[in-house]
Order: structure tokens, then sequence, then C-alpha cells
């Protein structure tokens, strides 16, 4: 399960991570997390997206979201 904590965007900004939830009609599940920077605003993402690997213009391949802190 994802853990609760700071995790850095691997293009730089932070987000911290609050919950994983289910979507009450596709019982997809859901990060809630928030920016950590600008307006600090709230934002959800599906679990799977988070959790996915992405390719950089230079081909290497990198976590889209890395835990950077663990938080209670």
């Amino acid at each position: 399960m994802l853990k609760r904590g700071i995790y850095q965007h691997y293009k730089g900004n932070l987000y911290q991570v609050f919950y994983v939830v289910t979507h009450s009609e596709t019982r997809e599940k859901l990060v809630v997390y928030q920016c950590l920077y600008a307006d600090y605003s709230m934002w959800t993402r599906p679990l799977e997206m988070f959790l996915e690997k992405v390719q950089l213009e230079s081909g290497e391949v990198v976590s889209r979201f890395q835990l950077l802190q663990e938080t209670d």
C-alpha cells in the first residue's frame, strides 16, 4: 500500500500524500494529495497512475513520484 508522506514528482515539485480512497461508483483506488507549492491545492490521481514509471526524453525510466519522507 502507498505510504503517507512527502513525495517528489519526477519533474521536481513536492507533494504530500494523505490517503488512498475508493471511488464510490467504479471502486477505483485514488490517491488524495496536496501540492506543497503555489496555491497548496488538493488533488486526486488514480493509484495506478501515481505508482507508474515514466520515460524521460533521455530514455531513462523513473518513478512518477518518489517517497522522500514518511509521515504519520
